[in-house]
């Protein structure tokens, strides 16, 4: 579970990227491909160091396994995912017009981007399930993280 936590915190860290790259274009359509862009470099370098860091992280020690509140961070994942997958879907669409629209150089190779981005965002739900569905599952076991309420004796 640590290495899922590791990939989530890896795809929330590569969102800084998406500040990294200039609009080609005017308007919101350039912006939102630009931003796109952005998130995939970013997460393709965050992705790999966080998983790495997991690993190590990981590694069996004697004391106590550092937890991370899984359902604020799958929640705070999966919502970022839809709002990925959302984009990635009106940037194809718009892409896919005709005639081509004005500052894209290469259309078929803006697609696959966003395309990219939208199978990004896919995982980026998936992960945020797998992390809710793990928080949901530890909070209802006795010793989980939710505390238990003690009967009043008044």
């Amino acid at each position: 579970m640590t290495l899922i936590r590791a990939v989530a915190i890896g795809f929330l860290a590569g969102g800084a990227g998406a500040l990294i790259f200039d609009p080609r274009g005017e308007g919101l359509d350039h912006l939102r491909l630009a931003l796109l862009m952005g998130l995939l470099v970013g997460q393709l370098l965050t992705v790999p160091v966080s998983l790495v860091g997991g690993a190590v992280w990981a590694w069996p020690r004697k004391e106590g396994a550092i937890r991370l509140y899984d359902l604020s961070l799958g929640s705070l994942l999966m919502a970022l995912g839809v709002l990925v997958v959302t984009q990635a879907h009106a940037a194809v669409t718009w892409l896919s017009t005709e005639p081509t629209p004005g500052g894209v150089g290469d259309p078929d190779g803006e697609i696959s981007i966003a395309g990219l981005a939208g199978l990004s965002g896919y995982l980026m739900v998936l992960v945020g399930l797998a992390l809710l569905a793990n928080g949901v599952w530890t909070s209802t076991r006795k010793d989980g993280l939710r505390p238990t309420a003690e009967a009043s004796q008044d």
